[in-house]
């Protein structure tokens, strides 16, 4: 059973191959990349699940690869490195998941940083979602209530009233009260 798509991108052969076999095993579906252009690109076309970028890739800067990636929601990204230090901290503290795996890889470290950064990306997603609903039902609630307030001053009626009245229009053109709010609000505006 496939797992998911996990892009490696390690200049370093040895790595890569180790890494894909490893995760190969546990039913991923493994891509390579040998420099940061090379796994955008593929990022792109595939839409990964994780993109694990080696912190040493060739080409551009690991960490700007990572930011490109994140940024355009293209995958999660975790790095490997084997220089812990304050800079790297700082740098994986921007990203969406604070993991990363040390070399040499150790195989059990691996697949709990795998599945540590997957369980979160997906968790992450799933909140993202929530948020992005929750704004649109607020500016949707800002239209209806901005509608009301028109209707309120023009019409001389209450707020229940107001809500009645854009509520039945919206009925009655089978679309979304929303609409009939901003159509109200175009309508008023322009006299």
């Amino acid at each position: 059973m496939l797992k998911g798509k996990i892009i490696i991108a390690d200049s370093g052969e040895y790595t890569r191959k180790s890494i894909k076999d490893l995760l190969t095993k546990r039913g991923y579906k493994i891509y390579e990349a040998t420099d940061g252009l090379g796994a955008i690109r593929m990022c792109r076309t595939i839409y990964p699940e994780l993109v694990i970028i080696d912190t040493n890739l060739w080409g551009m800067d690991a960490f700007q690869v990572g930011r490109i990636i994140e940024e355009d929601n293209l995958s999660t990204v975790i790095y490997i490195t084997n220089n812990v230090n304050s800079n790297f901290l700082e740098q994986i503290k921007k990203m969406k998941v604070f993991a990363y795996i040390s070399n040499p890889i150790m195989k059990d470290n691996l697949y709990q940083m795998v599945e540590f950064a997957l369980m979160n990306a997906n968790k992450i997603k799933n909140l993202e979602k929530k948020v992005s609903k929750l704004q649109s039902k607020l500016e949707g609630r800002k239209i209806i209530d901005k509608a009301k307030g028109i209707l309120m001053d023009k019409e001389k009626i209450t707020e229940e009233e107001a809500y009645k009245s854009i509520r039945r229009e919206s009925m009655d053109r089978c679309e979304k009260i929303e609409e009939t709010a901003n159509r109200i609000i175009d309508k008023y505006s322009k006299e």
